[in-house]
């Protein structure tokens, strides 16, 4: 079935008149109605009662009336849908990101593009960065926020972040009158609070708390599923803990944490942007990218080329 013959017969049938039918359609009058006519000996039926004045619906006619009609207005609501998406006023987009650039990095951007696009819809898919990985390597997402994974050699990860690490205490801890700096051995014996075995940030502190505790018990290691978890059981007076000095900072200034000076504690952890070289983004992808170029996150070179 053709589809301009639908429009012309849609056309007339809004219209009731082949003239006017064809100037909205910027064809002559014959070439409508030889469309009609071919689409009437397409289907076998009348579609225009055509001995009266003024033409009007057969029954046949008002069957198809109410398909084109379906037909037509949808064909419409996708034109408006992709030229809304063109102008982002709809549209998805989920970055998956690591526990600290989903809570502490990530928001200010997701707010200052909400505010810009207010008809995109975020999700933030928060999980470790080797979950962040496998997640952009397997296309589920197109961009993550995270540390460095060599689980997929193929992924492109472009630096961003680098944080330094603190060790932090409720403020009814006795290592707060410490004076001077504090070495390793003074916190042996203390609880450690820690996320889940295999994030970066405790495989590098329980890797350093082995090292230290040469000869002597080791701190006892109690593991939580999120950081925030953490950073409460500490200020509620249990433990120490390891944290991002950004993560901290909130607490640090009201008086809930304290940072501990440690000879020989200098760690950091990188964040870096991930993602799938020559893969295409999306237009929404695409826009979130620029907007942190605009605030002056770098971007490589391969993703410049396509938000610019």
């Amino acid at each position: 079935m053709n589809v301009d013959h639908l429009k012309a017969f849609h056309r007339v049938a809004k219209t009731g008149n082949f003239t006017q039918a064809a100037r909205d359609l910027f064809l002559t009058q014959p070439a409508v109605s030889m469309q009609v006519q071919s689409l009437e000996h397409n289907l076998g039926v009348m579609l225009f009662d055509r001995s009266r004045r003024r033409i009007s619906l057969t029954s046949e006619g008002e069957v198809l009336y109410r398909y084109t009609r379906k037909i037509f207005g949808i064909m419409q609501e996708m034109q408006n849908e992709f030229q809304n998406l063109n102008a982002l006023q709809t549209g998805e987009l989920t970055l998956g990101t690591s526990s600290l650039m989903g809570t502490y990095y990530l928001p200010f951007f997701v707010g200052s593009y909400h505010r810009r696009h207010p008809g995109v819809r975020f999700t933030l898919a928060i999980n470790n960065s080797h979950a962040v990985a496998e997640m952009v390597y397997q296309g589920d997402i197109e961009i993550g926020f995270g540390g460095s994974s060599s689980a997929h050699p193929g992924l492109s990860q472009y630096f961003l972040h680098r944080e330094p690490l603190i060790i932090v205490v409720g403020r009814h801890s006795p290592l707060i009158e410490h004076v001077g700096p504090l070495r390793a051995e003074d916190l042996v014996g203390e609880p450690f609070v820690m996320r889940e075995k295999g994030t970066r940030i405790t495989n590098k502190v329980t890797t350093w708390l082995r090292n230290v505790s040469q000869g002597t018990a080791a701190s006892s290691l109690v593991t939580v599923d999120n950081m925030e978890v953490a950073k409460q059981l500490v200020a509620g007076g249990f433990g120490i803990t390891a944290l991002p000095r950004h993560a901290a900072a909130t607490e640090i200034a009201a008086g809930q944490l304290f940072p501990l000076q440690l000879e020989d504690f200098e760690m950091h952890v990188n964040y870096f942007l991930i993602y799938m070289a020559g893969r295409k983004l999306s237009r929404v992808a695409q826009s979130f990218l620029a907007l942190l170029f605009e605030h002056g996150i770098p971007l490589p070179e391969d993703l410049l080329e396509a938000v610019r």
